[in-house]
């Protein structure tokens, strides 16, 4: 009996042991199992706290490529309205630059003519103060001016002739042939009097200052330009028979190697006439 209930304990012995352990083991399962669930638990809500981060930015993404659409359009309808302005103020701007150099030129013109002027009034104070008294002079013998300041005056007005100054030079030239009209170039200004008058198309002007220097100065160097520039002004007014007449009158008179007589056949084969030399006039036959 004592045997048996030996046997029994030691059989039961090791079968004690074994379900010890897999009692331990269940419990080692059970709590891995509960940290499982934990761990799934934190995840599951990471992921969810990720996904909820997510949804945000792309919503916020969204939102803002919509803002930047929209933006887009208002930069580009606000170019469109200020592409006009712009494009105006830029002409505007141009515009204002060209008006300030015309003005520049202008004011630069204004100050050489004032110069001018200056240095006229000069040369008038030096001629007034180098005339004679009133009483000195006479009819037949006039004061005679420093031949400087003819000179002076002169070059003055060839000067601003050529520089296209007319409204400078005109009064010079009808002073120099006032104050100085016996002296050699008198009829070289009375001539210029006349080109201006006809560059300025102020034709009666020019035909009767061309009048002047062959009424004065009939055997002067300047006779034959003038008498072909009265017929040039004459054609310009269409008084084309008074015209030719000038023109054949320089023919007869100067030679045929003249540049007045030449420009005169040209001008007379112009209006359609013969160039031909008019016989100069027969004189009276002999008793």
């Amino acid at each position: 009996m004592l045997y048996r209930f030996l046997s029994l304990f030691v059989v039961a012995l090791p079968a004690f042991s074994v379900d010890k352990e897999i009692v331990q083991l269940q419990r080692d399962m059970a709590l891995l199992q509960d940290q499982i669930r934990t761990l799934q638990r934190s995840f599951d809500e990471r992921l969810a706290v990720t996904h909820q981060l997510l949804n945000q930015n792309l919503e916020g993404s969204q939102r803002l490529s919509t803002s930047m659409a929209v933006l887009e359009k208002v930069v580009q309808g606000q170019e469109k309205v200020l592409v006009a302005p712009m494009a105006n103020v830029n002409t505007r701007v141009d515009t204002l630059a060209s008006q300030f150099l015309a003005l520049r030129d202008a004011v630069e013109e204004m100050n050489s003519k004032l110069s001018k002027l200056q240095q006229q009034i000069v040369d008038i104070k030096n001629i007034v103060s180098t005339v004679p008294p009133p009483t000195a002079p006479t009819a037949t013998s006039p004061a005679v001016l420093p031949q400087v300041q003819a000179e002076t005056l002169f070059k003055n007005a060839v000067r601003d002739y050529q520089a296209g100054n007319f409204d400078l030079a005109g009064p010079q030239f009808a002073d120099y042939v006032k104050l100085f009209g016996q002296t050699e170039l008198a009829a070289d200004a009375q001539y210029y009097l006349g080109e201006i008058f006809y560059q300025q198309k102020q034709y009666d002007d020019a035909v009767a200052a061309f009048d002047q220097v062959l009424e004065r100065f009939p055997e002067g160097k300047r006779t034959a330009d003038a008498q072909y520039k009265k017929g040039m002004a004459l054609l310009r007014q269409g008084r084309r028979d008074a015209a030719a007449r000038e023109f054949r009158e320089v023919m007869r008179k100067f030679p045929r190697t003249t540049p007045a007589a030449a420009q005169s056949a040209e001008a007379l084969r112009g209006l359609g006439l013969s160039p031909a030399r008019s016989a100069p006039p027969k004189s009276s036959a002999r008793k």
